[in-house]
């Protein structure tokens, strides 16, 4: 007889089937968009404070009922092994925050019957990739191809139900096929170390195949293209919910791989790939800024400055290093939903997000253009918007390293408010003929939330401590 009797049901596969039990009543109930994206979203946001507030410690969690769940109970599947963990419970209940933003978003301009469902098959996916602790071999090679199934489903995610082509989501897929081969490669050569642990150069060569792999992933300049161009032609909110679940799985890639693979930093030529690269990220969103004529284009240009800089934040090693990469982020957040919050109503009652179609829509819409604007701006730590604080201990780190760094990215960031400046003049600039559009009581009071939010965190950013603190248990 087995003396090891289980003590509970396992807790995963309930989150699990969950989640896929959620994605199939949303698509059922479809023709009611707005209720299923606003209950869907009450239940990821509750979720995710009840897997925040989680004392891993006592894994065991009784029910009112008296049934027992075992929270870190594995799931096995054909070898891999999934498992809840005090180091990535923090991750899954931000992927859980994420998808109630996105669902909230998309509760305001239902534009997509079927994006509720995409959002929780998302979810379901990005979560799988957090959760894996163990595979027929290290995680950390496998991962790209679970990107790469991921960015295939974001592709339809993205389209949004319109009538245009799909070449940007298209594009996205560029960087998860190209670092695969890397880091099967660079998984192979890990195999060797154990037979030779002295050979100095087979550590090189694993840490140079697999920073590669990890540099082509985070999509740095000339890979960065797609993402300013779904923010012209996906809804809003597809493209926030798309482009935050892949960064924040990235992140939490490389932060895996630079704890398991210290070698990867110290023997090879990683922080001058991250360097060069994030400055010229950063460097080349500042400069496309300036000619954008399209709004939501204006705003995916100025999200992939705030991605080099954070990029360029990743090449200092330690704790201090990750500190600042979850702040920039987690600030990103903010700026972004503040923006989406804005594009969605002006699209809605526009019909188009093109510069010339907006002219003079700020004195009938006053909050949503605020906050397209002001969201905008704290992607490029504008003073006073929410990416302020974040943007500023940035630059002052990097001018101790080099304060020519810090000069081309506050010189980048001046092109992108520039290009907020001119959409500002269109949207608030005199029109010949007088607009018949009104702003709705539901876009005045999620702009105003949204404004009020950007407002908090950037007079007192230090509300965020606790929250980086929590979560960098899964980075450091």
């Amino acid at each position: 007889m087995n003396p090891i009797e289980p003590v509970g049901l396992p807790f995963l596969p309930l989150l699990f089937v969950f989640f896929i039990a959620a994605a199939s009543a949303s698509f059922l109930l479809s023709a009611w968009p707005r209720l299923v994206a606003i209950v869907g979203a009450g239940a990821a946001a509750l979720l995710a404070a009840w897997i925040w507030s989680l004392n891993m410690s006592l894994p065991i969690w009784i029910l009112p009922f008296g049934v027992n769940v075992d929270l870190e109970a594995p799931l096995a599947l054909s070898g891999y092994f999934l498992q809840l963990r005090a180091a990535n419970a923090p991750v899954l209940a931000a992927y859980l925050l994420l998808a109630a933003l996105a669902l909230l978003l998309g509760a305001l301009h239902a534009h997509d019957a079927l994006f509720p469902a995409q959002v929780w098959l998302l979810l379901t996916g990005y979560s799988a990739l957090a959760l894996l602790v163990n595979a027929p071999t290290t995680p950390i090679v496998i991962a790209p191809v679970l990107f790469v199934m991921l960015t295939a489903l974001s592709i339809y995610v993205l389209h949004g139900g319109r009538q245009k082509e799909a070449s940007a989501g298209l594009r996205l897929l560029t960087p998860p096929v190209l670092a695969t081969p890397l880091f099967f490669a660079g998984g192979w050569w890990l195999e060797q170390i154990p037979l030779n642990p002295q050979d100095l150069a087979l550590m090189q060569t694993a840490g140079t195949l697999i920073g590669l792999g990890i540099l082509i992933l985070l999509t740095p300049f000339p890979l960065h293209g797609a993402w300013s161009a779904s923010s012209e032609s996906s809804p809003p909110a597809a493209a926030l919910l798309v482009a935050l679940f892949y960064q924040l799985g990235v992140l939490y890639l490389a932060a895996q791989a630079l704890n398991l693979y210290p070698f990867i930093f110290r023997q090879t030529d990683w922080s001058v790939w991250m360097s060069a690269l994030g400055l010229l990220t950063a460097i080349w969103g500042g400069v496309a800024a300036i000619g954008a004529t399209h709004a939501g284009r204006l705003w995916g240009y100025a999200a992939i400055h705030d991605w080099g800089l954070i990029i360029l934040a990743m090449t200092a090693p330690g704790l201090q290093s990750w500190t600042l990469v979850l702040f920039l982020f987690a600030l990103r957040i903010i700026s972004m939903m503040t923006g989406a919050v804005g594009l969605i109503a002006l699209e809605r009652q526009v019909g188009s997000l093109e510069m010339q179609r907006l002219r003079a829509v700020g004195l009938r819409m006053p909050w949503s253009s605020a906050a397209v604007l002001l969201g905008g701006l704290g992607l490029v730590g504008f003073p006073l918007t929410a990416g302020f604080a974040g943007h500023w201990a940035a630059l002052q780190s990097l001018a101790l390293f080099d304060w020519r760094l810090a000069m081309a990215i506050l010189l980048a960031a001046v092109g992108a408010i520039l290009g907020f400046v001119r959409l500002a003049r269109l949207m608030f600039g005199m029109q010949d003929a007088p607009l018949t559009m009104r702003e709705s009581a539901l876009n005045v009071g999620t702009a105003l939330g949204a404004l009020i939010v950007t407002l908090i965190v950037a007079t007192s950013p230090q509300l965020l401590s606790a929250l980086l603190e929590r979560i960098l248990t899964a980075f450091g």
